[in-house]
């Protein structure tokens, strides 16, 4: 039972995570994708709504019926910032050492994946899957450029019979909305409708976030 993680802040979750997630739980040889909102994000030092609360719009924005896309909460159980290595670490030790195991990153990620912890030995636990970001490319030179080539793997059989060691590039479809528009949006009074699911926006308002 090959599993896909696909991270993020989400903050709030909307349409394009939610497009990019299914596609990709299309696309992955993979019976599930869980979508895994960060307890502490390392990288980021903008105050975010509280884990649970990003977690709670996640749950309601894939719904209870969605047969491939689910949430996991294995980052909200940290105290300590969200490296992805201890996640997929743990992933593996959780799954065994035969399960392939697949990390969705963007490509702005990849872009500047040499900067996170002990990234690479993400590969010792985990294929990854990157998908296409606007205004982002993969370097063309350099050690992580060597690292990218050295891993790079179009056969999508060949990444569903084995358990990680592969970089997969695919293309997804991006719409034209993100968390920080939705934030803008909320401070300046505008409408969210049909940036995120119904029953986030009304989670949303009920509770007064980012205003």
């Amino acid at each position: 039972m090959a599993i896909a993680l696909f991270g993020g802040t989400f903050n709030p979750v909307h349409n394009g995570h939610l497009r990019i997630a299914t596609e990709l739980a299309e696309l992955l040889p993979v019976s599930e994708l869980r979508m895994m909102p960060c307890g502490i994000p390392p990288h980021r030092h903008k105050k975010v709504v509280p884990a649970l609360q990003r977690m709670e719009m996640l749950q309601i924005g894939i719904g209870h019926d969605n047969p491939t896309l689910t949430v996991e909460d294995i980052e909200l159980q940290r105290t300590t910032p969200s490296y992805s290595i201890d996640t997929v670490t743990l992933m593996r030790e959780n799954l065994g050492p035969s399960v392939p195991l697949f990390l969705c990153l963007g490509m702005d990620a990849l872009a500047s994946i040499n900067s996170w912890n002990r990234w690479e030995q993400l590969l010792n636990f985990c294929h990854i899957a990157v998908s296409s970001r606007p205004g982002f490319s993969a370097p063309k030179k350099g050690p992580l450029f060597e690292w990218i080539n050295q891993h790079s793997c179009a056969d999508l059989s060949k990444l569903g019979s084995s358990p990680a060691g592969h970089i997969y590039f695919c293309d997804l479809t991006m719409l034209a909305v993100s968390s920080t528009i939705i934030r803008d949006n909320i401070k300046r009074g505008d409408s969210i409708r049909y940036m995120a699911p119904d029953s986030v926006v009304d989670y949303i308002q009920q509770h007064r976030l980012y205003e």
